[in-house]
């Protein structure tokens, strides 16, 4: 019995320093091969290195990830043609030492400034204005980020639907004007019925962390606006890469909403979801 327990012990040692030694000589073998030595060198001279966020106390600009070709996947999409060909190259997202994707630690203040995208953001609590607005927003073919109340949206369902037809994106501004642990998972069930996606972020414009607590334990992120109210004039003069500017329907004056919208169109500005926020 223990003759036979040894012979097999042995026959399974000798596949398994089979497998390693084969496995060493192919990847050696694949180490010099013209193709990989191509893809580790365009590796070389093409690395993006990350940028890291700019963080002060609680408050966070988004950073940037960086990439780096994936020798191992690139190879295999090129070996059996035998030819280093750059479209068939595969990459790997090289995240900041500091990323946002897991951390709910910090108020986003702005998005990353590598692009230029500027994220809108109008806060529902009542019908004021709103039908004007979602007009506005099909006419321009736009997308805006709308904050809305759990006690209005239970009351005024349809509203979500309107919203969510226009591609623009819908998110938890708390029940009644707060943030409560029992009610912010029923009103982030609400707006993911409609949107079927996940509700990512509270709005926390005067940093109360009892709210970011219990926005925290949902694993969602607290936005601080970089731009509040804006007039025509201060929007001009504020807008940057990654600014999110929040308006209160309720006090907008809807006649200035195409002169905004072409304010930022005419700077270079593309608006975008806060879905797109977090993409680092």
């Amino acid at each position: 019995m223990f003759k036979t327990f040894s012979k097999l012990l042995s026959i399974l040692f000798l596949l398994v320093l089979s497998f390693v030694y084969t496995d060493k000589v192919f990847s050696e073998a694949k180490k010099s091969d013209p193709v990989m030595k191509e893809i580790v060198k365009y590796k070389e001279k093409n690395k993006v290195k990350p940028i890291e966020p700019i963080i002060k106390d609680d408050e966070i600009i988004l950073g940037i990830s960086g990439l780096e070709v994936n020798e191992d996947r690139s190879y295999k999409n090129m070996k059996d043609e035998n030819i280093f060909n750059k479209d068939k190259l595969e990459y790997d997202k090289i995240l900041p030492n500091t990323s946002i994707e897991n951390s709910f630690d910090y108020y986003i203040k702005k998005g990353n400034n590598k692009n230029k995208y500027v994220y809108l953001i109008f806060k529902i609590d009542s019908n004021d204005n709103l039908d004007g607005l979602l007009s506005l927003i099909a006419k321009n073919n736009i997308i805006v980020n709308f904050f809305v109340d759990g006690k209005f949206m239970e009351e005024n369902i349809d509203t979500g639907f309107a919203i969510n037809n226009l591609n623009s994106e819908i998110y938890n501004l708390g029940y009644d004007g707060k943030y409560k642990k029992d009610t912010i998972g029923i009103t982030n069930n609400l707006i993911e019925s409609i949107t079927l996606k996940d509700s990512l972020y509270c709005l926390n414009e005067n940093k109360n962390e009892d709210y970011k607590k219990v926005c925290d334990k949902k694993r969602m992120y607290s936005v601080i606006p970089s731009i509040n109210n804006p007039s025509i004039s201060e929007l001009k003069e504020s807008l940057e890469n990654g600014s999110i500017i929040s308006y209160n329907l309720n006090t907008f004056d809807i006649n200035e909403f195409n002169t905004i919208i072409n304010s930022i169109s005419k700077k270079g500005y593309e608006l975008k979801g806060l879905s797109e926020l977090i993409i680092e």
